[in-house]
């Protein structure tokens, strides 16, 4: 993807992202030298007039699975078929690990005031993660970057620092092994 990118705006009155700052991110990005973590972690202001949401959120998709195939393949050679595996494999398994702790024990919960997950939600989730690991069931990225749960107030939900990182963590890894 060398071209640079068009998206659509939102109306006058819409809020989209940041016009300028996803043109900065996404040349940056085209321009090579950015990880899949940093394009997955990437987060714009929203602005009125801005990009749609949904336009950028799929490019960026698509420039994360760009990246994760670079280094997955920079990765295999510098290790090694057997180093890479094992690599992934060690990788996997501290995630497992965690999946392995009982519903509602899985994560940190949030502090009082802040915006926290649905614990129930996330914990299904979890064990879709936790099958896709076992190999009983297909997920793919896509399938966890498009997770929603539902909100809730400090202590009655899994901090959301906590489990957005595990589930890149997880988006990682699953790049290395596709």
């Amino acid at each position: 993807m060398s071209a640079p990118m068009r998206f659509r705006k939102v109306g006058a009155l819409g809020r989209g992202y940041d016009v300028g700052q996803v043109d900065a991110f996404i040349a940056r990005a085209l321009g090579g030298g950015v990880s899949s973590a940093e394009i997955r972690s990437v987060g714009f202001d929203l602005r009125l007039g801005g990009y749609q949401v949904s336009a950028v959120d799929a490019a960026l998709d698509r420039l994360e699975d760009d990246a994760l195939n670079g280094e997955r393949e920079g990765d295999r050679r510098g290790l090694g078929e057997r180093g890479f595996v094992r690599d992934v494999t060690a990788q996997a398994q501290v995630l497992r690990a965690r999946l392995a702790r009982p519903h509602g024990d899985r994560f940190a919960r949030g502090s009082m005031w802040e915006r926290a997950y649905d614990v129930e939600q996330v914990d299904l989730l979890c064990d879709d993660i936790a099958e896709y690991f076992d190999g009983g069931t297909a997920l793919s990225p896509d399938d966890l970057r498009g997770a929603v749960f539902a909100t809730r107030r400090g202590s009655r939900g899994y901090s959301e620092r906590a489990v957005d990182r595990f589930v890149d963590r997880v988006v990682a890894v699953m790049g290395r092994v596709s």
